[in-house]
C-alpha cells in the first residue's frame, strides 16, 4: 500500500509550482513562494519532498576546524528518511559551498529527493550525472570546511524568504519553489488540481479557436 507521504508526491509531481502558488492564495495561507533568487542549479528542475531543514553559520574566527562539524553536517543526509527533501539555511553566505557531490551520493540512495541551499553550491556538472535536482542562489567552488559550523538539524528555518519547518510540503521546478506548511497541504493540493484542470480546459478551449473573452465569462482565468 502506497503511504500518505509517497501519494502526496504522486499528486504534486502532477502539477506545477505556479499552481500551487495560486492554489495557496486561494485557500488564503499566505506567502509559499521562496524568493527569485533560488534558482535551479541542475538540468533536472522538478522536484518534490518533505522538508529535512539545517543551519549553518559562520564558523569562529582563527579556531582549529573541528571534525566534529563535518559528521553533523553529514547527518543531515544519513539520517534523512525516504521522500525527504533537504533544505539549508546558510546565514547568508555565498562564499562556500553549502551542497555538492559527496553528500549527493550518501542522500539518493536513501531516498532524498533534492536539496535547496540559500546559499552556494558546487560539483554541479557531477551532480547532473546523477540525476539529482539541486536549487540554491548560486555556485561557489571553495568547501564549508572551516568557514561553516551546523547550528540545527530538523528545527525551523528560513530559507528563500519563507519559514521551512520539518515534514513540510516542498515543491520546485523551472519557475522556483514553493513550501506548504504540512497542516495546508491537503487544501493547497486540492485547489492547484483544480487549478491545473481549468488550465487545460483554457488550453481546449483556445486550441478550437473560441473566443478568450466568452471563456472568462465561462469559466473564468485562475
Amino acid at each position: 500500500m502506497t503511504d500518505k507521504r509517497s501519494q502526496i508526491i504522486e499528486r504534486c509531481l502532477k502539477l506545477y509550482v505556479p499552481a500551487l502558488s495560486d492554489g495557496a492564495d486561494e485557500v488564503g495561507i499566505g506567502r509559499v513562494c521562496m524568493d527569485r533568487g533560488i534558482k535551479p542549479m541542475t538540468a533536472k528542475q522538478k522536484m518534490v519532498g518533505f522538508a529535512r531543514p539545517g543551519k549553518l553559520v559562520r564558523s569562529p574566527v582563527g579556531r582549529p576546524y573541528d571534525e566534529a562539524q563535518l559528521d553533523q553536517f553529514m547527518s543531515l543526509a544519513t539520517k534523512a528518511k525516504t521522500n525527504d527533501l533537504i533544505v539549508i539555511d546558510m546565514s547568508d553566505a555565498t562564499d562556500c559551498s553549502g551542497w555538492g557531490q559527496v553528500l549527493t551520493q550518501i542522500g539518493q540512495p536513501l531516498g532524498i529527493r533534492g536539496a535547496v541551499v540559500d546559499g552556494t553550491v558546487r560539483d554541479i556538472e557531477t551532480i547532473d550525472r546523477t540525476d539529482f535536482v539541486v536549487f540554491a542562489r548560486g555556485r561557489h567552488p571553495a568547501t564549508m570546511r572551516g568557514r561553516m559550523d551546523m547550528e540545527s538539524i530538523g528545527e525551523p528555518i528560513l530559507c528563500g524568504g519563507v519559514a521551512v519547518r520539518p515534514g513540510d510540503l516542498v515543491f520546485g521546478d523551472g519557475d522556483g519553489v514553493v513550501v506548504v506548511f504540512q497542516d495546508s497541504i491537503d487544501e493547497v493540493l486540492a485547489a492547484a488540481e483544480e487549478i491545473v484542470d481549468t488550465d487545460d480546459w483554457w488550453a481546449e478551449k483556445l486550441d478550437e479557436g473560441e473566443d478568450p473573452h466568452e471563456l472568462h465569462k465561462e469559466r473564468p482565468i485562475p
